[in-house]
C-alpha cells in the first residue's frame, strides 16, 4: 500500500471519527434542547398554577372574611374551658359569686363522643338550686355569659320552699373543644406541593 492510499484511509477515518461525533453532539444537543422546552413548558404551567391558585385563595379569603371573623370572636370562650375542671370551677366560682348557697343537688358527667374529632367530649352538669327570685335569674344568665358553648338541655323552674323562692333544676351541656386535632386535619387537608421535573 502506497503512502497515497494510506494517507486517503487516514483521512476516510478521521473524517468518519468526525461525522460519528458530530452525529452524537447533534443528538445530545437535541435531547438537551427537548428537555430545555420540556422544562419551560412545566415552569409555564407550575405559574399558571400558582396564579390561579393565589386567585383562589383570594377569593376564597374574601368569601370566608365574616365567618373567620365570627369564628375568631368565639376562639377566646372555647378555649377557656378545655377540661372537666375547668367546668367545674367555672360553675362553682358563679355560684360563689352570685351568693346561691341552696344548692340542692349537683352531678357533673363526663360524656364521650368518638365520632366528632373537634369536640370528643363534653361536661354534662345537673343542679338543683333554690335561692331567691332575682338570684336564680341572674346566676343563670351568669352561666350562659361564662360558658357561652353550653347548652341548656333542661330548665325547669317551679316556687320555692318561701314566696321569694324559686327552685329551679337545670341541666347544662359544656362541649370541651380539641383544636390541636382541627390543626391536624386542616394539615392532612393541605396540598402537598408538585415535584418539579428535573
Amino acid at each position: 500500500m502506497n503512502p497515497k492510499q494510506l494517507a486517503c484511509i487516514i483521512l476516510l477515518m478521521i473524517i468518519g471519527a468526525m461525522t460519528y461525533t458530530a452525529q452524537v453532539i447533534h443528538k445530545t444537543v437535541a435531547t438537551t434542547r427537548a428537555e430545555a422546552e420540556d422544562a419551560e413548558t412545566a415552569a409555564v404551567t407550575a405559574e399558571n398554577e400558582r396564579s390561579t391558585a393565589e386567585i383562589e385563595t383570594t377569593v376564597f379569603k374574601a368569601n370566608t372574611e365574616d365567618l373567620r371573623r365570627f369564628l375568631r370572636s368565639w376562639l377566646p370562650a372555647i378555649e377557656h374551658v378545655q377540661t372537666q375542671q375547668e367546668a367545674e370551677q367555672t360553675i362553682e366560682l358563679s355560684l360563689r359569686e352570685r351568693g346561691i348557697n341552696l344548692v340542692r343537688s349537683r352531678k357533673t358527667e363526663s360524656k364521650q363522643s368518638a365520632g366528632n374529632k373537634l369536640i370528643p367530649r363534653s361536661v354534662i352538669t345537673t343542679l338543683t338550686i333554690e335561692e331567691e327570685f332575682a338570684k336564680v335569674l341572674n346566676w343563670l344568665g351568669d352561666i350562659e355569659r361564662r360558658l357561652p358553648t353550653a347548652r341548656m338541655k333542661v330548665v325547669q323552674i317551679t316556687g320555692g320552699s318561701t314566696g321569694t323562692q324559686l327552685k329551679m333544676d337545670v341541666s347544662f351541656e359544656t362541649p370541651i373543644f380539641d383544636l390541636a386535632a382541627a390543626d391536624v386535619d386542616k394539615k392532612k387537608a393541605a396540598p402537598k406541593p408538585k415535584a418539579s421535573k428535573s
